[in-house]
């Protein structure tokens, strides 16, 4: 049987990225106190979730081929790399556009929600061939970030900056220990079953 190994230090990159683009959404809610720096704050946050979310769509594209055949993920992996694909080029089109702040949290929501579906049915198999329920916390913390967003629709930027900073920040490090933790378990497997 293939292992997870591939598919776990891939998400181990996953979460590093969005602890990046947390640390990048951190110095934003600064910038937007002053009225001056406000609007290049709430482009800027747009920005590094656009960037997030393009990226992070294109290592789950990839991770669709990683996941072992037979084992829960694999489509579902391959339909929210292209729609996250098609949620960020949308995301970076809304700085030209000029659109409400609204839109953007719909969009950044309708992206945390497909990826906690997507991170839900990955737990499936992930969690049966390791036996760790963690699995699931991507998922849950995902949904609850989708809520959030769209809960605080009349957020102020910097309160909103502060939610994006809280949700790639939480979901990111859960992803990297995850993914830590889980090759750590594999690299003893197999030590165990060579010994």
């Amino acid at each position: 049987m293939k292992s997870y190994a591939e598919y776990w230090a891939a998400m181990a990159v996953r979460g590093l990225l969005a602890i990046v683009a947390a640390m990048a959404a951190l110095v934003f809610p600064q910038m937007a106190s002053t009225i001056l720096l406000r609007p290049f704050a709430v482009v800027m946050s747009i920005c590094v979730l656009a960037a997030y979310g393009t990226i992070d769509s294109a290592i789950m594209l990839v991770c669709s081929f990683i996941i072992p055949r037979g084992k829960p993920g694999r489509l579902v992996l391959r339909l929210q790399g292209v729609c996250g694909a098609v949620i960020g080029a949308l995301l970076f089109s809304l700085i030209y556009k000029q659109l409400e702040l609204q839109v953007f949290q719909y969009l950044a929501a309708a992206q945390a929600a497909g990826l906690a579906v997507t991170e839900f049915i990955v737990a499936r198999g992930t969690s049966e061939a390791h036996g760790a329920k963690w699995c699931y916390a991507s998922a849950g913390i995902a949904a609850v970030s989708a809520v959030a967003l769209i809960v605080g629709r009349n957020l102020e930027p910097r309160q909103l900056a502060w939610l994006i900073y809280g949700y790639l920040a939480v979901f990111g490090f859960n992803l990297f220990a995850l993914a830590v933790r889980m090759l750590f378990e594999e690299r003893n497997g197999l030590r165990e079953t060579e010994a």
